[in-house]
């Protein structure tokens, strides 16, 4: 009932209506100006620290693995294929929320060394600012409890459960070697720091995201009568009300808007506030173009990806009511016969190692939060390591749960703290566009004022 309330009905009806004002506020000039938006986005680079784009990937990590998906296949198999559209809906609303979070991370971020070597950002340290006094510093610190305890769910023991569940069923892997194996190597990257997680994502991300975007086009290409078909049921499913009720009560009740939003939310993650812990660390121009890289990932995740894994699964024909990796491994190994299976299992395998690293990361630089001591993350990698091997052999319908629940109350807060400071992210935004901002002048002064704050904490 909790979880029904929380991800069925208030966590679509804040997101929409998030989404929507953010929307009209700033996205407005994303449509006005989209050759300055596309140069910016392509032009954000600044001197010294991370680049932009190695942030979007270490940020793509993240959002891209079990979510595309088995995330998806659960998202149909129990909402529908009235589910896609909803993902699709949220996924247009959040594009405006994804980049207002990362402005407001980037503009409250505390840099380290000169050129701002090392940033440190995300939802904990703007929800600190938007609230002020006492309550800022609990809810912040209650946000990175909860990204801890989603690093351990979410970001490991779901993801490892996918690739156990792949490697087994394809390669006949036992799951404890996948968790093992998978949970070292990871330790072993995060323990050489965010640099190393960097260099990682940036080679591991391009390369899954293209074999799993070749695989699917093939499907697709194959498949191609069947198309009408799918896109029909996806719309037609997207409307169906449960229980007889109408109206907006009826629509926010929906099984396809609630397994539509919320696994759209667990692939994007966009209004959750963890995509900022990685954009912050990014040495952009400005603020506003390292957020341009924000709507981009939304778009990669759920319109390109998320869409691709729904339509192999609604036009291959096979059994949907099972759910899980397996059923889009099906899918695909129907159309293209047995070279598909491999290929996909691998794919997910990269996919859900990727999200490990990336959000032992976000569970890494929320204990560097809380606490402030320099080694006291690497106590978070025993940790992510037992959430690995244990998510490799356990079932994952208890953690989706969890996962659900803790993902909402992340949301909720971030949302607050957004409209809050919602006058910053509009400015900065403004300024922008307006050609208030010059390059490298607003990244020096911005990191002039994030080394001044974090002195002074």
């Amino acid at each position: 009932m909790i979880v029904q309330v929380l991800s069925g009905v208030l966590l679509p009806f804040c997101l929409f209506l998030a989404g929507g004002y953010f929307t009209f506020k700033i996205g407005t000039c994303f449509l006005r100006y989209p050759k300055k938006t596309v140069l910016g986005m392509l032009h954000s680079q600044g001197q010294g620290g991370t680049s932009p784009v190695r942030a979007l990937t270490v940020a793509l990590a993240g959002t891209l693995g079990v979510g595309n998906i088995a995330g998806v296949a659960t998202a149909i198999m129990l909402g529908g294929a009235g589910a896609v559209f909803w993902m699709w809906v949220a996924a247009l609303l959040v594009m405006a929320l994804k980049y207002a979070e990362i402005v407001l991370a980037q503009l409250t971020r505390q840099c380290e060394g000169g050129s701002c070597v090392t940033a440190h950002g995300g939802a904990m340290y703007y929800i600190k600012e938007a609230f002020r006094g006492r309550l800022g510093r609990v809810l912040a610190s209650v946000f990175a409890v909860l990204c801890v305890l989603c690093t351990l769910t979410l970001g490991t023991m779901i993801q490892a459960n996918a690739a156990a569940e792949a490697l087994s069923g394809v390669f006949g892997v036992p799951p404890l070697v996948t968790g093992v194996v998978m949970g070292g190597i990871a330790v072993i990257i995060l323990w050489r720091g965010a640099a190393r997680v960097e260099g990682v994502c940036a080679v591991l991300v391009p390369f899954v995201c293209l074999l799993f975007c070749v695989l699917s086009f093939a499907v697709l290409f194959l498949q191609r009568a069947a198309l009408p078909a799918a896109f029909g049921a996806i719309f037609k499913g997207a409307f169906t009300l449960q229980g007889g009720m109408g109206g907006i009560v009826g629509v926010l009740t929906n099984k396809a808007v609630r397994y539509g939003v919320s696994r759209g939310l667990v692939s994007n993650e966009a209004g959750c506030g963890t995509a900022p812990i990685a954009h912050a660390a990014a040495n952009a121009k400005s603020p506003a173009q390292q957020g341009f890289w924000g709507i981009f990932e939304v778009f990669v995740d759920t319109v390109l990806l998320c869409t691709l894994t729904a339509l192999v699964i609604l036009v291959s024909g096979v059994e949907q009511s099972g759910g899980g990796v397996f059923t889009a491994i099906s899918a695909f190994g129907a159309v293209l016969g047995d070279v598909a299976p491999p290929l996909v299992a691998i794919s997910v395998a990269f996919f859900a190692f990727a999200t490990v690293l990336c959000w032992s990361h976000y569970g890494s630089e929320a204990v560097h939060y809380l606490t402030k001591h320099r080694h006291a993350p690497r106590f978070l990698l025993g940790g992510a390591f037992a959430a690995t091997v244990l998510g490799s052999i356990a079932a994952p319908s208890l953690v989706w749960e969890l996962t659900d629940i803790v993902l909402a109350v992340m949301t909720l807060l971030n949302l607050a703290a957004l409209v809050f400071s919602h006058c910053r992210i509009e400015a900065e935004t403004k300024a922008f566009f307006e050609g208030n901002i010059v390059g490298d002048g607003a990244s020096t002064s911005r990191n002039k004022r994030t080394k001044i704050r974090s002195d002074a904490s």
